[in-house]
């Protein structure tokens, strides 16, 4: 912890509460990060939010290839020089949320929670083999819920569709500088095997929307209502093959908002090419 306080020092900088910035200083949580990526030279890795360079360094002994995506000008600068005689390893002074898709087989960062939402979709965004990622207790939690708890929510839908987490372990406030407010967790994430199959992504995403603002609340009402806004004809005859009506909204597996999304997809395009025809 002294080091990085020196080094915070040294460049005039306190860490900046508009990047979320806490730095890793533990070693134990570090390795362990490191041992769940479980690294070859065959990787090539992304970091976002590096920081002073504490997780990139293990990083670069490990993987073959490392990018570390650094928002904060000063930091970026300090990395390029930290590092200037590292080869494998590259830095990008950028949002990382806004440069695109990377290819990377691998991602483990300890990134800032302020921004923990956006690079969750970032990442299912992108094609990866694995995620380690040090995030938020509370945010894991919502991750991993299941149908019927109260962390069981929008996010948790729309990232179960996609993937699946394991919190890996609990992290105590102390293994940062500055220390946050709340624990954290170590997390893995690897996108599922066969993906759950939405027929329409942008509808199932308008759909886990409309419910979840209501999720304490019958399906039957939200569903209807929202039918009635979008297909007033149709809305009558498609809540009739929804099953499970009197459920609330937070009771409602993935698997089962999937099959909805579906069935409007279906029911809906079947209406147009009938009218198109």
């Amino acid at each position: 912890m002294s080091y990085i306080r020196n080094e915070l020092r040294r460049l005039g900088i306190p860490p900046l509460k508009r990047f979320g910035q806490h730095f890793l200083v533990d070693d134990r949580i570090r390795d362990n990060m490191i041992a769940c990526a479980d690294l070859s030279r065959k990787d090539r890795v992304l970091e976002i939010g590096p920081g002073l360079g504490f997780l990139t360094t293990e990083l670069a002994k490990h993987a073959g290839a490392v990018v570390a995506v650094e928002k904060d000008r000063t930091l970026a600068v300090y990395l390029k020089d930290h590092f200037s005689g590292v080869r494998n390893l590259s830095v990008l002074q950028d949002d990382a949320l806004r440069i695109g898709k990377l290819e990377c087989t691998k991602i483990v960062s300890s990134p800032p929670y302020n921004i923990s939402s956006k690079l969750i979709l970032f990442i299912l965004d992108n094609k990866f083999d694995l995620a380690v990622l040090l995030l938020q207790l509370e945010f894991v939690e919502r991750l991993i819920a299941n149908p019927g708890t109260n962390e069981y929510g929008r996010l948790t839908a729309t990232f179960q569709a996609r993937a699946q987490a394991e919190l890996i372990e609990k992290v105590p406030q102390s293994a940062f500088y500055p220390m946050p407010k709340v624990d954290s967790a170590i997390v893995t994430i690897e996108p599922r095997i066969i993906p759950l199959r939405i027929k329409d992504e942008a509808g199932y995403e308008e759909l886990v929307r409309v419910l979840f603002t209501q999720r304490r609340r019958k399906l039957h009402g939200v569903l209807s209502k929202y039918l009635r806004n979008k297909w007033p004809s149709m809305a009558t005859s498609i809540l009739a093959d929804v099953p499970n009506l009197e459920k609330r909204i937070f009771q409602i597996g993935p698997m089962e908002l999937v099959d909805l999304s579906n069935l409007i997809a279906q029911r809906t395009q079947q209406d147009c090419e009938r009218i198109d025809a």
